[in-house]
């Protein structure tokens, strides 16, 4: 019961909310306060009241109170908005008690329209609403709901924030909770409980972009699809909803449950302990779209349900004509007209369920509809469509001739692409920034290796955790972040090759760095071996574009298929390839990072062929790091929580078997949220700084290229730090690629360039091989002749010189190098004698007497001379 004083002080009026009698009331009150019974003074009063209620009359036969009817029921109508000042002071029942919490129902300019009362006894929770209502016997607060259409709870923070996005809860309960999990858009619900959304205005969600987040249960399930029938209806704009059972099996600590029945927002923050960021992301990364009801076309003489595709055949002609209908095919919905970004490739982009009811989507090429219409028939059957045998004709004829108005742009790789002027993020399963009026479709991703499992905040918790204090740990999961920074800040391919002794702890890293974007193995997982053919290379690298290509143990690659996959991966473009009608086809592009594993550096891989040798281009795209970190543990940094770092390894192995795939998304989103051209400043900021203060002095154009590629996966570790993608401290990463360059540095034997060093190599290896045996000596005029000369030696100990005939320095000594540029080389390091004219080839005095021109060769090759490291 509530009581309120009159606006002139001079008496009370009440109101009941057990619908007891208005006077019977006020009596009480009047009498607890110590005023005589209520008498009316003027028409304005409740005179309409009846003195005497139901209750009262029958208390004296009956001795026991009953609810009054007050006037006639269906004489009354709802008063909305209540008047400001007229909220009841309290809610409480009776027979429930006092109520848990009062939801406030609202118009669109914050008027209030009536109340919810939630109660909760052993006997479970009961809602109760208040209304107010004009009766023949004057206005009353009943416990009754609004006509039809109800308002929607949350409907003046809608009408506040307009532009904001809109979740769906079920409950009021869950609705607050979620609020507090997207402080940025507007969470309403319906009255009623599961199976009232029917009864609820809907209409101020024309045009929004609407997330559903249903309980996890059948009833919350059922709420769900009736509010997207509901949404259909009034023209919602986007329309997704959340997995409830997947969010519900999800815990702060990342281990996987039974999803707990009915449970909600709610149950999430008050009782699992998510904090609502935490919980926030863990949603987003289970919302699926709303799948509309299917759109058949139907035009002419094909009509499309159900049933499938029916074709009426006219058969004959003039007055003998007859109609025959035809069941061409299993029913399919013509979802769009598909071609590539740049207006090639159009096709038909069908959506069918096959018997047993999964979902397919396919693109029928235009050009197929020109071609063998069995083998058109047989790829579509093949993927689950049945089509008629006799009805192939109909069916090329109805491809050929539907027309629809939507557009769905394909890609054959995934990561980055400007879709119009809008960039997004194509995975296979999703694409991240999709534009709102056009679908983006990742073709051929049937064997792509991207999957999930578990939660972001589950994965932060298990892998980045235990990657934590660990450089080498540290710089592959960096890799992997790394990727989609390439194209944001026009970078190269390329990338780190991990190698040392086995038992090392390479493998655990690069299963490690893989649960960024997938499961953290191989076979199945996101791993791959470096064992492949080029075209198997060249698909693989075009459907992990923008993400991490991850290949062990290069030990299993032949040579020569290592030293072309290098440079095929970091160029980014495939073999160019003939179409049939002897055209060039498109090649295949990418941009990737590798992270590499194996027990031999790159170079002395690719030295395995006799025929080939590592060139400089070779070791910048594919840096050489040492796995082990010096510090007695393997690739560890230190023995982990156990002090065991087999253990350690185990674990980490094991925790990227339990949560992946989170991550990368995740980074690629933040990047998003931040703005991409300010993440493409960012970057080059931070890369720059990276060079100039980690690149030595005197550093050639390589080292500097390195330096850029760790300076990138130095900035894409800080940021996932900053994104709270990984519970790293600040500086880790960038002190983890730091430490890489210095080894990669200190492996590769200087700061010079690689040509250099590589020619200074290959000349010390002659003179090593065929120092004596192959230069006849000046000063023994008794030594036999040398067969197969290359010149002559002279002197001995360090005053040992070789002089070496012009065409045998060409085509034997310089083999695959510079001669003219190798010679300038040694010369700059006292490996090679000069003339009195500075040039490259001195006149020197042969034993038969005669006078050549040769290059003189000091015994300082043998040492590398004064500039060697």
């Amino acid at each position: 019961m509530t009581v309120w004083l009159t606006d002139d002080g001079s008496d009370i009026t009440v109101d009941s909310f057990a619908n007891d009698g208005k006077l019977l009331c006020k009596d009480y009150a009047r009498s607890k306060i110590g005023l005589p019974p209520w008498e009316p003074k003027s028409v304005n009063d409740d005179s309409g009241i009846k003195r005497s209620s139901v209750r009262v009359r029958q208390q004296g036969a009956a001795g026991a109170a009953q609810p009054e009817q007050v006037g006639d029921p269906a004489a009354a109508t709802i008063v909305l908005p209540i008047p400001i000042g007229k909220r009841p002071n309290n809610f409480r029942s009776p027979k429930l008690g006092e109520p848990v919490a009062v939801y406030t129902y609202r118009d669109g300019e914050g008027r209030d329209l009536g109340y919810i009362a939630r109660f909760e006894t052993v006997d479970g929770k009961t809602f109760l609403p208040t209304t107010l209502w004009q009766t023949p016997d004057g206005p009353s607060w009943l416990t009754k709901s609004w006509p039809k259409p109800r308002p929607l709870y949350g409907r003046d923070k809608l009408a506040a924030r307009p532009n904001a996005s809109v979740i769906v809860c079920e409950g009021e309960k869950a609705a607050d909770a979620a609020q507090d999990v997207f402080p940025n858009s507007v969470v309403v619900t319906s009255p009623g409980g599961a199976k009232a959304a029917k009864s609820a205005d809907w209409t101020p969600l024309a045009g929004k972009q609407v997330m559903i987040w249903p309980d996890n249960d059948a009833p919350g399930l059922g709420y769900a699809l009736d509010v997207e029938r509901e949404l259909a209806a009034v023209g919602a704009g986007t329309v997704t909803t959340v997995d409830a059972m997947r969010v519900a099996a999800a815990t702060p600590t990342g281990e996987e449950r039974q999803p707990p029945e009915g449970w909600d927002a709610a149950n999430g923050l008050d009782e699992d302990g998510w904090q609502p960021e935490a919980l926030a992301a863990l949603v987003l990364q289970h919302v699926d779209p709303v799948e509309a009801a299917p759109a058949y076309i139907s035009f002419d003489s094909y009509s499309m349900n159900s049933g499938g595709l029916i074709a009426e055949i006219v058969k004959g002609r003039g007055e003998s004509a007859t109609t025959e209908t035809v069941w061409v095919s299993a029913a399919f919905e013509v979802i769009g007209r598909a071609r590539d970004p740049h207006g090639y490739g159009w096709a038909r982009w069908l959506r069918w369920r096959d018997p047993d009811g999964r979902r397919h989507e396919h693109a029928v090429p235009d050009a197929a509809l020109h071609g063998d219409l069995g083998a058109l028939a047989a790829d579509l059957a093949s993927r689950g469509l049945v089509v008629s045998r006799g009805g192939r004709a109909q069916l090329c004829e109805y491809l050929n001739r539907v027309t629809v108005k939507a557009r769905v742009t394909t890609v054959n790789r995934t990561g980055w692409h400007l879709i119009g002027e809008q960039r997004v993020f194509v995975l296979p399963d999703a694409v991240i920034g999709q534009p709102e009026t056009e679908t983006v479709i990742l073709t051929g991703a049937a064997a792509a290796p991207y999957s999930r499992r578990g939660t972001l905040q589950g994965w932060r918790d298990s892998v980045g955790r235990l990657t934590a204090g660990h450089g080498r740990l540290i710089l592959a999961l960096a890799t992997a972040f790394a990727g989609p920074l390439v194209d944001l800040v026009g970078g190269e391919g390329g990338g780190v090759n991990l190698y040392g002794q086995s038992s090392r702890g390479k493998t655990t890293a690069l299963k490690a760095a893989a649960s960024v974007w997938g499961r953290g193995a191989s076979d199945p997982g996101f791993v791959r071996s470096w064992r492949a053919t080029a075209n198997a290379q060249e698909a693989t690298a075009a459907i992990v574009t923008d993400t991490l290509l991850c290949l062990d143990e290069i030990g299993v690659a032949e040579g020569r298929d290592a030293a072309a996959a290098v440079y095929q991966l970091a160029s980014g473009v495939g073999k160019g390839r003939s179409a049939r009608d002897g055209s060039m086809r498109a090649p295949m592009t990418w941009r990737v990072l590798t992270l590499s594993t194996g027990e031999l550096p790159m170079a002395a891989k690719i030295a395995e062929d006799k025929q080939r040798k590592a060139y400089a281009g070779q070791a910048v795209r594919l840096l050489d790091v040492p796995a082990d970190a010096g510090r007695g543990f393997g690739l560890f940094d230190h023995a982990g929580p156990e002090g065991d770092p087999a253990r350690l390894a185990e674990s980490l192995q094991k925790a990227a078997l339990s949560a992946y795939g989170e991550a990368g998304p995740a980074f690629v989103r933040a990047l998003m949220d931040m703005g991409q051209e300010e993440a493409r400043t960012l970057v080059v900021d931070l890369v720059d700084s990276f060079v100039l203060e980690h690149a030595p002095a005197d550093a050639d154009g390589q080292i500097r290229r390195a330096a850029a590629r760790l300076g990138m996966i130095a900035a894409a570790g800080e940021l996932a730090r900053t994104f709270n993608v990984v519970p790293w401290e600040e500086g880790e990463a960038e002190a983890s690629a730091a430490r890489a360059l210095a080894d990669w540095i200190g492996s590769r034997g200087g700061t010079e360039p690689a040509e250099v060093r590589e020619a200074i190599a290959q000349v010390r290896r002659f003179f090593e091989a065929h120092g004596e045996s192959r230069f006849e000596s000046v000063d023994d005029t008794d030594a036999r002749p040398v067969p197969n000369r290359a010149g002559w030696r002279r002197g001995h100990g360090d005053g040992r010189v070789w002089l070496v005939l012009p065409e045998m320095w060409k085509s034997e000594v310089c083999t695959g190098l510079d001669p003219v540029a190798t010679a300038k080389i040694l010369a700059e390091r006292g490996m090679l004698k000069r003339d009195p004219n500075s040039r490259l080839q001195r006149s020197e005095r042969t034993p038969g007497g005669a006078t050549l021109r040769v290059y003189v060769i000091t015994a300082s090759v043998f040492d590398g001379g004064s500039d060697a490291p």
